[in-house]
């Protein structure tokens, strides 16, 4: 497997699809110990988790390089997802530059269900360049 610290601006990442099953829900809202979750109600998953699951598919596909620092993300939810969904992301990297012995990367995410959007984000991660190297 290779690592982000490999891939270039622009490199899309093969869609990856992801199912929200009753049981990773249910560990997902026992992990987070957040009270409000469960008056979601009606089957409704946490918009977190459609992302941490989102990340997780991304992740197979591109190891994080030794020493990744996660500087930021923006995510917006544009419809609820319910479990036992099956969901789709595809990621580009976006945007990527060097300064000061660090990568500063761009990742911009799209999730969908069944061709509609539910999800979009970007997440910017930094590494130092050195990471790059040894791949």
């Amino acid at each position: 497997m290779t690592t982000l610290a490999a891939l270039e601006k622009g490199h899309e990442f093969p869609p990856a699809s992801f199912d929200l099953s009753e049981q990773w829900v249910e560990a997902y809202v026992a992990s987070v110990e957040d009270k409000a979750i469960a008056a979601l109600g009606g089957g409704f998953v946490p918009p977190m988790a459609v992302a941490a699951l989102a990340i997780r598919a991304l992740l197979e596909h591109a190891s994080l390089p030794p020493g990744t620092l996660h500087a930021g993300q923006e995510l917006a939810f544009t419809a609820p997802v319910r479990r036992g969904e099956t969901l789709t992301v595809a990621a580009r990297i976006a945007s990527r530059g060097e300064r000061a012995g660090w990568v500063l990367m761009g990742v911009e995410l799209r999730v969908t269900r069944d061709g509609a959007v539910v999800m979009t984000g970007r997440a910017t991660l930094s590494f130092p360049v050195a990471a790059g190297a040894a791949v």
